[in-house]
């Protein structure tokens, strides 16, 4: 019998997994606690939609886990430039490196493109600047390094660009 999470080996919703023999399985389903210790209704339908995913060859474009780890470098290189412009002199483009997992795949990195923020002239620097990003109506998670705030590119969907720039320009600007 083999126990999996379903968050680190799918990058689904966190679900306890139970794969084997099915007597042992049966066993395991027939103890008093596995009504506790069942899943819910809804992270069911989300296991069964990222389940979906894999039976039809498309998590590489549908589970964002893969798609953020299948992201070409110089896609996410372009995408920080257009943030870079976007944001002015106080943001550039630097190398950095993406932590893919620390469960599943403990300090394992892909080369990617960070944003990285200068916040030297924010009151409070880098720790201001990350904690506004933290509060914004869509929070922002960054890491601090060298007095300036990074943000992966890798680790922010396309469809996330406009909300994380308007993020940053509040958090350089003062509004909280």
């Amino acid at each position: 019998m083999s126990f999996f999470s379903g968050d680190k080996l799918l990058g689904g919703p966190q679900a306890g997994i139970i794969a084997g023999d099915k007597a042992l399985v049966d066993t395991v389903s027939r103890h008093p606690l596995a009504r506790a210790m069942r899943i819910d209704k809804l992270s069911m339908a989300a296991l069964a939609a990222t389940l979906e995913h894999y039976i039809r060859d498309e998590a590489l474009d549908k589970v964002p886990i893969w798609r953020m780890i299948a992201m070409p470098a110089d896609e996410v290189r372009a995408r920080v430039k257009v943030w870079a412009e976007k944001i002015g002199e106080q943001a550039s483009p630097m190398k950095a490196q993406s932590t893919i997992g620390g469960g599943s795949l403990p300090g394992e990195t892909l080369p990617t493109w960070a944003l990285a923020i200068e916040c030297d002239g924010v009151d409070g620097g880098a720790e201001v600047v990350a904690r506004r990003l933290r509060e914004a109506d869509n929070p922002v998670l960054g890491r601090i390094e060298d007095g300036r705030v990074l943000l992966d590119a890798r680790t922010v969907l396309p469809d996330e660009d406009d909300a994380l720039l308007k993020a940053v320009q509040s958090a350089l600007h003062g509004q909280e």
